[in-house]
């Protein structure tokens, strides 16, 4: 997940090394905070994260478009992993918490 988020920021910031550093370490945080089921420290961290994008002149979709990249990437990896399994069922569930916490804190803000 991390790898995926750091290189969509990387190509973004070419050169830019700071500025896809500072974004790509708080959308992981966001995410951690979210899949720990953590909504208020992924909530800040969200909020952090919009203001660190305007910063770079990013607009709120291309954050979304980042999720949902993730969100595949999970889910992919959550039915390569535990493929008929219950885990994969916990896993699944986790995800679609998370995804919905997220919906959440978008409407919110």
């Amino acid at each position: 997940m991390a790898d995926r988020i750091f290189s969509v920021y990387e190509a973004w910031f070419r050169g830019r090394r700071q500025m896809w550093d500072a974004l790509g370490r708080q959308h992981c945080r966001m995410w951690r905070s979210l899949l720990e089921g953590e909504p208020l420290l992924a909530r800040d961290a969200r909020n952090d994260l919009v203001l660190l994008a305007r910063r770079a002149n990013l607009e709120e979709r291309s954050l979304e478009a980042i999720d949902e990249t993730v969100m595949d990437e999970l889910f992919r990896v959550i039915l390569r992993r535990w493929q008929g399994r219950d885990e994969a069922r916990l896993h699944g569930m986790a995800l679609m918490i998370a995804a919905s916490t997220l919906g959440e804190i978008r409407r919110a803000a």
